[in-house]
């Protein structure tokens, strides 16, 4: 979509165009960049700059930063922090939704460039370091979406030849997550989903991954990620304990390795079955999820 979308000036100010000559941006800033990973850098008469999306909606917004690459490059973008004093602006990076991925601490990071995300740049005084990108973010976002292809969840369990799709909260990394097989997926529904199926994505970074999503929601561009609803567990204790991405030794789906985020929390669920709520989702995709 981005490359459907010109810039076009009337008397000093610039809006954008659909490939059709319809305007879907009026002209109303100084400046406008093309757009990239879904969103446009653009100035106002105060010189101060912000982030677009297609709806003109900022989600940068004016005056935050001091200055922003005009572009994004695979999802990521540099900026530097405003302050009063601009020799004391620090560098950092952000996402297409506006997350910090790198902190603003640095004097000057390199530009950003594709075959250099796990070997950037950056400098504190004359001390240099190297940004990892693989590494820093690791926070899957669910912006600048595109589909690939969508499944029913009996679709996709036979596509992966997998018999039961295991939906678990994690709460070191506050999302929900599902697994099939030894594989995960991620989930961007809230309690239990109406009409859920599975799509295959790719969101603003590159990163390609299944997500369990509500039918409804096919298409949209941006979806709010499943968080973990923090409540009282009773502490276990456990031996040879390994985080998340070890698992070599332990069962992706052993049930004491994760928290049930669909546990008693019945006003949560809005009025799902009590059978349901004991069983827990997982269990949901065992079985034909219409008749529930």
């Amino acid at each position: 979509m981005d490359n459907n979308l010109h810039i076009f000036q009337e008397e000093d100010l610039f809006g954008v165009k659909n490939q059709v000559g319809e305007i879907v941006i009026p002209p109303q800033y100084k400046e406008i960049q093309p757009f990239s990973c879904g969103l446009a850098l653009v100035r106002n008469s105060q010189y101060q700059y912000a982030y677009i999306n297609y709806m003109n909606k900022q989600v940068v917004p004016f005056g935050r930063y001091s200055w922003c690459d005009p572009q994004f490059t695979c999802g990521f973008t540099r900026a530097t922090e405003y302050h009063y004093l601009e020799e004391n602006n620090k560098w950092g990076i952000i996402d297409t939704l506006g997350n910090i991925v790198v902190p603003f601490k640095y004097d000057k990071i390199w530009a950003i460039k594709e075959e250099y995300l796990f070997s950037i740049k950056a400098f504190i005084g004359d001390k240099e370091e190297k940004l990892n990108l693989y590494k820093l973010a690791n926070k899957v976002i669910l912006d600048g979406l595109t589909y690939i292809n969508t499944y029913s969840v009996e679709a996709f369990k036979q596509l992966t030849n997998c018999e039961t799709l295991y939906v678990k909260a994690f709460s070191n990394i506050n999302q929900v997550l599902f697994t099939y097989g030894c594989n995960i997926g991620f989930v961007a529904v809230t309690g239990v989903p109406k009409e859920p199926v599975i799509a295959i994505v790719v969101n603003s970074s590159g990163k390609i991954f299944p997500l369990l999503m509500e039918k409804s929601d096919i298409g949209k561009t941006t979806l709010p990620i499943a968080k973990v609803i923090p409540k009282k567990v009773t502490p276990k204790t456990h031996s040879h304990r390994t985080s998340f991405w070890d698992y070599e030794e332990e069962r992706m789906n052993d049930v004491d390795n994760w928290d049930d985020p669909y546990g008693d929390e019945q006003a949560y669920y809005d009025g799902w079955s009590k059978e349901g709520v004991d069983n827990g989702l997982a269990d949901a995709y065992e079985g034909d999820l219409d008749a529930r």
